[in-house]
């Protein structure tokens, strides 16, 4: 092989070994998908799965369009809006152990991360697992606030899901459209 056939196949070799993957797509985010999370209240709808990824990557979710319906004419955007809880628990706050009060990200667009080897148990399902209602379940301090747009470094397989921050889902209407990409 002459030297210029040489220098050509090593600078191809260069390129390919620098090119990183890139996946992505589009998710329409229910307004009425919590995972069961907070005090449910009504109906149990499983978060949306977003991308799976096969080990460690960087997933970036950034909000699109679209607004969530509370019923009573108050409609949020993917940061969500103020609201006055009572008692009760949004899925964000039993991540963190708390429950009551105000919240600013009522109806926010959340998000969990969860390990391949979780996602293969018999009887896995994309709702809150310490609520009887899943034999393997998500854990809630697993759950964060993704809102206009979040990356996640995530240093294993597995696959993103996404919801609503909202305890009392049965009314909602709308939801988020976000565009996902992995690299």
């Amino acid at each position: 092989m002459n030297s210029t056939k040489i220098a050509l196949v090593l600078l191809l070799f260069v390129a390919a070994a620098t090119i990183v993957a890139t996946a992505q797509t589009q998710v329409f985010v229910p307004g009425n998908t919590n995972g069961a999370f907070g005090n449910q209240v009504d109906l149990i709808v499983p978060l949306v799965p977003a991308i799976t990824v096969d080990g460690p990557r960087t997933i970036t979710v950034t909000y699109v369009s679209g607004t969530v319906d509370f019923g009573a004419g108050f409609e949020v955007g993917p940061n969500g809006g103020p609201w006055d809880v009572g008692t009760w628990q949004l899925p964000l706050q039993e991540a963190k152990g708390v429950a009551g009060g105000k919240v600013n990200n009522d109806g926010a667009l959340i998000g969990v991360f969860v390990p391949h080897a979780r996602l293969t148990h018999k009887g896995f399902s994309p709702i809150d697992g310490t609520k009887d209602a899943a034999r393997v379940g998500i854990m809630p301090g697993w759950l964060f606030f993704i809102g206009e747009g979040k990356a996640i470094a995530v240093k294993e397989a597995g696959t993103l899901f996404l919801g609503i921050n909202d305890m009392y889902v049965g009314d909602n209407s709308g939801g988020f459209n976000v565009e996902v990409t992995v690299q």
